[in-house]
């Protein structure tokens, strides 16, 4: 019986904390619960379907916008963002997240990384910031980066 609890212990205790990975829509994240990331924030959601792709917008107070494109198969392949404050870039670039961290060393003002990979742009002035990020590989047919708002 012991064997028993401790293995039904040791399978929940692994779900509770895959839970958190699972429930990230950041770059090069999926679907799975953009609505969880909206309730994180507290803000309002709102979608858009295009050709191929989807946008998720999400409006925080103070008038944050942050736009996260999905492929038609529910995976983030890009993200922008525009308002009055920086978006918690840890939860938006997610494993991405330690290439805008050495942008940021080079030059705290204007974020600007590029490769084959990823493209991270992120600048403004206190009050007016705007930026996006986006997995270029992962563009649906007839995308381009031109086409992010």
């Amino acid at each position: 019986m012991k064997i028993i609890q401790t293995a039904l212990f040791t399978i929940f205790s692994i779900f509770i904390l895959a839970l958190p990975l699972a429930s990230q829509a950041e770059l090069g994240g999926n679907l799975a619960s953009i609505n969880q990331e909206q309730k994180t924030f507290g803000s309002t959601l709102s979608s858009s379907t295009q050709t191929g792709y989807t946008i998720y917008t999400q409006t925080i107070n103070p008038g944050l916008v942050i736009k996260e494109y999905l492929t038609t198969n529910g995976n983030v392949f890009a993200i922008t963002w525009k308002g009055p404050n920086l978006p918690n870039f840890q939860v938006v670039l997610g494993a991405y997240y330690s290439n805008y961290l050495t942008a940021l060393q080079n030059n705290p003002r204007a974020i600007f990384v590029q490769d084959d990979n990823i493209v991270i742009e992120s600048g403004g002035v206190m009050g007016g910031y705007l930026g996006r990020a986006y997995l270029p590989k992962q563009f649906p047919a007839g995308m381009t980066p031109a086409n992010l708002q």
